[in-house]
């Protein structure tokens, strides 16, 4: 089955292709500046692949969570994909993809992925003995400090800004926190992307799903502050 994978959750996005779940066919990157040249990166893997666009059997989404606005663009091309080839779409876990690339530079040592979900809070989840150790949650950015203090294994695809951010400001204009040296190295090993081809190989495997009723995974309650009531404004409302 070929299937074709969309990764923009996070700053370096990325389309693939496989042929099933054991192999990756091509895969292309995108990290420069914030728009995304969906179209061209389409073309450029099914290129690379040697893969018609009529033979793409199905699309694999990764939703999140992530960047909001990239995922919210993957979903549009899959949607507007399916509308007009019927083609099947699967939703993949962005951890889930993270995990794999994760995987194969901390093998089976437990693991905390993190994604930055802005407000100063991160989505987190741990990797222990094989498994998942608790649900996908948010934890502030003051315990995610804790956890790098602590040397815990840490990993996702904005730590390295967030390290360099903290550090800076802890130290204070024109100086040098304590902590920095060696920080370059340390956030080499903290960084760490999904990629398009994880998620090709999760999602030609996974169970297809309606494409309208795909949404970004966001952990925060939609909260609404209702309008306040018509002003009447004499020869203006009248």
């Amino acid at each position: 089955m070929t299937c074709l994978a969309f990764e923009f959750s996070s700053d370096r996005r990325s389309v693939a292709v496989s042929d099933g779940d054991r192999r990756i066919l091509a895969q292309v990157f995108h990290d420069r500046g914030r728009a995304t040249p969906v179209f061209h990166l389409i073309d450029q893997a099914l290129a690379e692949a040697g893969v018609p666009r009529l033979s793409v059997e199905r699309l694999a989404i990764s939703i999140g969570p992530g960047s909001y606005t990239g995922i919210r663009l993957a979903i549009a091309a899959a949607q507007g994909w399916h509308l007009a080839t019927g083609v099947e779409v699967v939703a993949v876990d962005t951890f889930e993809a993270l995990l794999r690339q994760t995987s194969r530079r901390a093998g089976a040592a437990p693991q905390v992925l993190c994604v930055n979900a802005q407000r100063q809070e991160f989505a987190v989840r741990e990797w222990a003995d094989g498994n998942w150790t608790g649900p996908l949650h948010l934890e502030s950015a003051e315990r995610l400090r804790q956890r790098l203090d602590a040397r815990e294994r840490l990993f996702g695809p904005d730590l390295g800004a967030w390290v360099r951010g903290f550090t800076v400001h802890a130290a204070g204009p024109g100086s040098v926190a304590p902590d920095s040296i060696g920080l370059e190295n340390r956030i080499q090993s903290l960084e760490a992307f999904p990629e398009a081809g994880d998620v090709a190989l999760l999602g030609a495997t996974g169970t297809p799903v309606p494409p309208e009723t795909l949404a970004p995974v966001y952990l925060r309650e939609a909260a609404f502050v209702k309008a306040p009531p018509h002003r009447r404004i004499p020869g203006i409302t009248d």
